[in-house]
């Protein structure tokens, strides 16, 4: 990996060749993922280690109740619009003789009728397939992306869900759309190996902030039950110099959207992420003793408020722990 120096003695003609290259042998991969034929045993190196909690999420997806708030007319109000049938009391002198409309949630057992949508936003940048030898962080997001596709199969009428990348090529590289998840187990390995690729070929740079950004404007086009935006990162926001608020502020620049960031690192940079994050509620870094039952703990997820007072849920844990 070139320093910073060396970077900038690069030339822009140099940049643009090596930016030209990278795209030409990206076009040529993603062009032989999608003639090959299925590899069964490929794509078992990234479902087995992830193949229970697979199953697990299974259980809480189908679980999940509706969520959306309707607005209806709410009585027994001290302000609002007189309430017809509350004259008599409001003679007798009580005061709760108005109505007006608010939000009511749903009642516990009542129909989902709109899909919840979902975004997941994966780092594939270069840095993810540069240091993967060293702590198998692409492997790790891989494993996370074959765990989402394989636990919301079969819940189209529930999930209307997207996964999108973000590298130093910009903060939206699409690979599954909303409505179009893969149906199989072939389409789900070329997600896969298309993620791989774009790591490879890349160019260097940073759009986590705009990609958190994109995200949430993303999941917020259509109406939906609920909207849900989870950013994955490996954590390299000093070297591109991204302050924790900036990123904050992106999460939450919609406030019907619950954004989360997970940030898989290695050595000092995890160890120093709860330092540089404010936040209200102390917590450590997950470390390599996290086991898979903590992980989903709430105490494990750290928060840190935003420029205007927003919390935003933030998770840190070492790449190799990820999954077992």
């Amino acid at each position: 990996q070139l320093s910073d120096e060396e970077k900038a003695n690069i030339s822009e003609e140099a940049k643009e060749a090596a930016r030209e290259m990278g795209q030409a042998e990206l076009a040529k991969k993603l062009g032989d993922i999608d003639m090959s034929a299925y590899e069964s045993e490929l794509y078992d190196r990234f479902y087995e280690p992830v193949a229970a909690e697979i199953d697990q999420l299974r259980v809480v997806l189908q679980g999940v109740e509706a969520r959306s708030h309707e607005r209806e007319w709410v009585g027994l109000q001290s302000f609002g619009d007189l309430d017809d049938n509350r004259l008599v009391d409001g003679a007798a002198g009580d005061r709760l003789i108005y109505r007006r409309r608010a939000d009511v949630p749903p009642d516990p057992a009542s129909p989902q009728t709109k899909p919840k949508r979902l975004r997941f936003v994966l780092d594939v940048s270069g840095s993810m397939y540069r240091f993967n030898s060293l702590d198998r962080r692409l492997e790790r997001c891989c494993q996370m992306a074959i765990m989402v596709m394989e636990a919301l199969d079969g819940f189209g009428d529930k999930y209307s869900w997207s996964i999108a990348g973000h590298s130093g090529d910009g903060p939206v590289i699409p690979f599954v759309d909303y409505g179009q998840p893969p149906t199989d187990r072939a389409e789900r390995l070329k997600v896969i190996r298309k993620m791989w690729a774009h790591s490879q070929y890349c160019m260097s740079g940073d759009y986590t902030l705009e990609a958190a950004e994109a995200g949430v404007e993303s999941v917020a086009e259509s109406e939906g039950d609920d909207y849900f935006v989870l950013l994955l990162s490996d954590a390299n926001l000093k070297r591109y110099a991204i302050h924790p608020n900036d990123l904050g502020d992106a999460l939450t620049s919609n406030d019907k959207v619950k954004a989360y960031a997970l940030f898989i690192a290695g050595g000092k940079e995890a160890e120093d992420l709860p330092v540089r994050f404010p936040s209200a509620e102390a917590s450590s870094a997950w470390t390599q003793k996290t086991s898979q039952a903590s992980l989903r703990k709430s105490s494990q997820l750290r928060r840190w408020r935003t420029t205007d007072g927003r919390p935003v849920t933030v998770g840190v844990l070492l790449p190799s722990f990820f999954f077992r």
